[in-house]
């Protein structure tokens, strides 16, 4: 295991506070900096203007095609010589339904010298389709899914007592759909975002919400000493929409054997403090698989065009059924969410879709990337002004003089400006990364974790 002497800087880009996409990348910069000497500085997207400024030797996204802001970093490190470290934030790419792989990213290309892929489906998929060298990917599995190897398991009656929650002893957990993605006003500006698919079945998704809320409702109403905890979709409202859109779950917040939540805790603490976790369709079903516990699927219509997740949990299509389920976790019966076939068809889905559950999936990526990383040398040059980074930056930090939040939230020419104000800091990351990093040190010390370390 080799590394630099010098201290050197990166840049790692993110939109927002929103815990995906870092946990994606803590491990990614954990190991930069205990193994390569680096120091990597967070930073929030409108202040890419300091690539120039500050020249950092490696700029890191959590993907390339998911959010055109992150395009526009990559693209730009790439027309400047910069390296970039980018993976995937959505790996669980469905290769059945017909639109664009790329999404925002409208150069069509990965700027990171490999394309990560969290499963061989997807990179076989962009073999076949796009013509893309094999050699140029690499299987890594997802980075985010290691936390269930390194992170310990919360305590569920600390986080319940915060709420007011804590007298429940049997806790059902919703994994929100985003069902109200499709009816943002700021899709309307999104040509990318939203597939043919998505446009075609409009009204196919308004009648699946209202069934969903529905066997909530009826579950909510008819279990009132089993608490009920409703996690919004990290993604069903760009960062610059304020409202809570029409969704399956915010129009029943209101009982008091329900805890609706946005982004107030991180989705892997939810599973863990749940005794059963549901979803209309998440990859968060198989997060649950990683901690062991039951899942059940909520769908009023099966047959639709999706990944195959659903295949490995029990599946309720009514109102009858999430309620007989719910009875089936009381009497201690978890045998009825797992029955041979499903149990059998989980190995195959997890390989399929988040790759690798060995809590290596970090590993993999560094493995591939240092090699490249220590045979790269930074450009003598100042990368080039962007005037759209630059302009970015200057609205940034003279905005923040003036900025109110209970004054901009209800200003309409100002509103939609009160999620960079609000993000611009990455507080709550830079903070999370602070206290993540022992557990790490601790994984670290696992023989199989340091004897793959040795090799890279």
């Amino acid at each position: 295991m080799k590394s630099q002497s010098k201290t050197r800087i990166g840049h790692c880009y993110l939109v927002s506070n929103e815990s995906r996409d870092f946990y994606i990348l803590l491990p990614i910069i954990y190991y930069l900096e205990k193994f390569e000497n680096f120091k990597i500085e967070f930073k929030f997207v409108w202040d890419a203007h300091l690539i120039k400024k500050e020249s950092p030797e490696l700029v890191i996204l959590p993907n390339v095609r998911g959010h055109n802001l992150y395009y526009e970093i990559g693209k730009y490190c790439s027309d400047n010589d910069i390296l970039v470290f980018n993976h995937d934030s959505e790996g669980n790419f469905n290769t059945k339904i017909n639109y664009d792989y790329w999404g925002f990213n409208l150069s069509k290309k990965n700027f990171c010298p490999i394309l990560f892929t969290w499963n061989h489906r997807v990179k076989d998929f962009l073999v076949d389709k796009y013509n893309l060298d094999p050699n140029s990917i690499l299987v890594s599995g997802g980075p985010g899914f290691d936390r269930y190897k390194y992170l310990p398991a919360p305590d569920k009656k600390a986080i319940l007592a915060k709420y007011g929650k804590s007298d429940y002893k049997l806790v059902v957990g919703y994994a929100g759909w985003a069902f109200g993605k499709i009816f943002n006003s700021d899709n309307k500006n999104s040509n990318n975002q939203l597939s043919p698919y998505f446009q075609e079945r409009r009204e196919w998704m308004i009648e699946q919400r209202d069934l969903v809320e529905g066997m909530l409702k009826y579950a909510i109403e008819n279990n009132p000493e089993t608490l009920f905890i409703l996690k919004k979709h990290p993604r069903e409202n760009f960062e610059s929409e304020s409202i809570d859109s029409r969704n399956e779950i915010n129009q029943i917040t209101n009982y008091p054997n329900v805890l609706y939540l946005k982004d107030e805790e991180e989705i892997n603490e939810l599973i863990h403090i749940s005794d059963l976790w549901t979803a209309f369709e998440s990859t968060s079903i198989m997060e649950a698989w990683l901690t062991d516990r039951p899942t059940l699927m909520l769908n009023p219509d099966v047959d639709f065009r999706r990944a195959n997740t659903y295949l490995g949990s029990k599946i309720a299509k009514s109102k009858e059924e999430f309620h007989e389920a719910i009875d089936e976790l009381r009497n201690k019966n978890l045998a009825y969410f797992s029955p041979q076939d499903v149990l059998e068809r989980r190995q195959t889905i997890i390989s399929e879709s988040i790759g690798f559950e060995d809590g290596l999936n970090h590993i993999r990526c560094m493995e591939a990337f240092i090699p490249l990383l220590r045979a790269y040398s930074p450009p003598t040059k100042k990368a080039q002004t962007s005037s759209t980074f630059l302009k970015r930056y200057i609205l940034l930090h003279f905005g923040k003089i003036f900025y109110n939040k209970a004054i901009f939230s209800v200003l309409p020419k100002f509103k939609k400006t009160v999620w960079l104000f609000e993000n611009r800091k990455l507080s709550k990351i830079k903070a999370d990364k602070d206290r993540l990093k022992p557990y790490l040190d601790k994984y670290y010390e696992k023989e199989e974790v340091r004897t793959r370390i040795k090799s890279i």
